[in-house]
C-alpha cells in the first residue's frame, strides 16, 4: 500500500508539473500573438456576448482567436486622426459586414428596394478604411467592408442584386435566417489562393443583396461566384489588403470549415510579419 501510495503520489507531482508547464507556455503563446482589431458596427450588446459585444461581432473575435489571434474591438471612428491613432497598436484589422451602404457615397439615388442603411456606420468604416489604405495597415474587408472599398476606390455598387442584376445563383435566404452556399471560382497565384492553399472551386457562404457593380481603381478581382458576382478583391496598390463578399468568420465558427480557418491563420500570419517589418 505504501508503495503504490509513493507511485501515486509521484505521478500526481508529475502531471501536475507537465499542467502548470502547459499553462505557462500557453500564456507566453497568447501574449505574444499578433492583435488583430474588429471594427465598430453598433453600441448594441447582445446578452449572451462574453465580450459585451453584439452577435455579429462576437462571431468575428470567437473566430480569430480560434485562428491564434489577440482581439481588440475598436471604437466608432469619428474622424481620420481618430482611426490612424487607433490602428498603431494593431498588426492587423478585419472590417465586419452589416447594414447596406448609402448610394449617395457613388453619387447615385436610392432604388424602392435599397434596405437600412446607417449613416453612423458608413462616416466610421470610411474613416476607418481610408486609414488603413492611406498606413498600408494588413486588412480583412468582410462584405460591406469589401462593398465600401470598391465605393472609396472609385467603384459603385449594385443596390440591390435581385432587381438590378438577376440570377439564378441565390445570394441570400429569402427567410434571412441561415447563410445559403454556393460555389466560387478562386483565382491561382495571389493572396486568397495562398490563404486558402489553393485555388479553383471551393463553397462558400452568402449573406447579401448588394455587390460590386463598376469595380474600382487599383482593384483586382481574385474570385467570382458562377453568375460573374464578384466575391474577393484585393487592392494591388497595397502591401496586404483583402475583400471577402462571403463570410468566413461564419464558415470557422458555424461549420468548422477548415479553408476558411486557414484563410484567416495566414492573414494573421502576414499582419504580424508586414508589421515586424516596420
Amino acid at each position: 500500500m505504501r508503495k503504490t501510495s509513493k507511485k501515486n503520489i509521484i505521478f500526481i507531482s508529475l502531471l501536475l508539473i507537465a499542467l502548470l508547464t502547459f499553462t505557462a507556455c500557453s500564456k507566453k503563446e497568447d501574449k505574444n500573438a499578433p492583435t488583430i482589431g474588429i471594427s465598430w458596427s453598433t453600441d448594441e450588446v447582445d446578452k449572451d456576448s462574453k465580450d459585451k459585444v453584439d452577435t455579429d461581432t462576437q462571431m468575428y473575435a470567437d473566430a480569430l482567436r480560434k485562428a491564434g489571434a489577440k482581439v481588440v474591438f475598436l471604437n466608432e471612428m469619428k474622424s481620420l486622426e481618430q482611426a490612424k491613432e487607433e490602428i498603431k497598436n494593431v498588426q492587423g484589422v478585419v472590417v465586419t459586414g452589416g447594414d447596406d451602404l448609402n448610394p449617395a457615397l457613388y453619387k447615385e439615388e436610392p432604388i424602392p428596394t435599397l434596405e437600412d442603411i446607417n449613416p453612423r456606420r458608413d462616416q466610421s468604416d470610411v474613416f476607418l478604411l481610408n486609414a488603413l489604405l492611406e498606413e498600408d495597415k494588413p486588412t480583412l474587408a468582410t462584405c460591406r467592408g469589401m462593398q465600401l472599398t470598391n465605393i472609396l476606390s472609385g467603384g459603385t455598387l449594385y443596390q440591390d442584386i435581385i432587381v438590378q442584376n438577376p440570377t439564378d445563383v441565390i445570394h441570400r435566404d429569402p427567410e434571412r435566417k441561415v447563410f445559403v452556399k454556393h460555389d466560387i471560382d478562386v483565382l491561382p497565384d495571389n493572396i486568397l489562393a495562398e490563404g486558402f492553399g489553393k485555388s479553383g472551386k471551393l463553397e462558400v457562404n452568402s449573406w447579401h443583396h448588394q455587390a460590386i457593380k463598376d469595380l474600382g481603381n487599383n482593384l483586382e478581382v481574385l474570385a467570382k461566384a458562377p453568375d460573374g458576382t464578384i466575391e474577393a478583391i484585393t487592392r494591388t496598390d497595397k502591401t496586404y489588403f483583402l475583400g471577402l463578399q462571403f463570410h468566413p468568420e461564419a464558415l470557422i465558427i458555424e461549420d468548422n470549415n477548415e479553408d476558411a480557418l486557414n484563410l484567416y491563420k495566414t492573414f494573421i500570419t502576414k499582419a504580424q510579419e508586414l508589421s515586424q517589418q516596420k
